[in-house]
């Protein structure tokens, strides 16, 4: 029986403008930006051979890896798909959790540096062939603490 393995995934987003309360004339308000008028997103789907070669999951239970300084490897030229999340937390072990830390995580191709995200942020690359160019896709802390990560990068 043959197996295939497939990832849907989906983005969105909805660009906002917050107006200012005006005393006696009106409330704040948030609404969608004015040019651009609509939530913009899109999906789709990458195949891939099942293989978790970056971060994980083991039997349902997250096994974080540490943005360092030097960085942690999340991908490379064979990945097809990589999911990446700033925990919020300092790295402490594979399993759990340090204290909370509001520092950002760096996302870079090689050396370029390509993404920032703050705690509870994640990002998806779908990658439906594999790349040319990048030999690694690596995450390395933007402060002076280790940060806990979850990450699956898929072949």
């Amino acid at each position: 029986m043959a197996t295939t393995h497939k990832v849907n995934w989906s983005v969105s987003a909805s660009p906002t403008v917050t107006v200012d309360a005006v005393a006696g004339a009106s409330l704040e308000t948030k609404t969608l930006h004015e040019d651009i008028r609509k939530t913009l997103g899109g999906s789709g789907e990458v195949t891939n051979d099942g293989a978790i070669d970056f971060g994980g999951v083991t039997n349902g239970a997250t096994n974080y890896l540490s943005a360092t300084s030097g960085g942690v490897n999340i991908g490379d030229g064979d990945t097809r798909f990589i999911w990446v999340k700033h925990t919020g937390y300092v790295y402490s072990s594979a399993s759990a959790l340090g204290v909370v830390n509001s520092d950002k995580i760096k996302i870079f191709i090689d050396t370029k540096h390509i993404a920032s995200l703050g705690p509870g942020e994640g990002w998806i690359i779908p990658l439906p062939d594999t790349s040319d160019n990048a030999t690694n896709f690596i995450v390395k802390r933007g402060g002076s603490a280790d940060i806990a990560i979850e990450t699956i990068g898929l072949d």
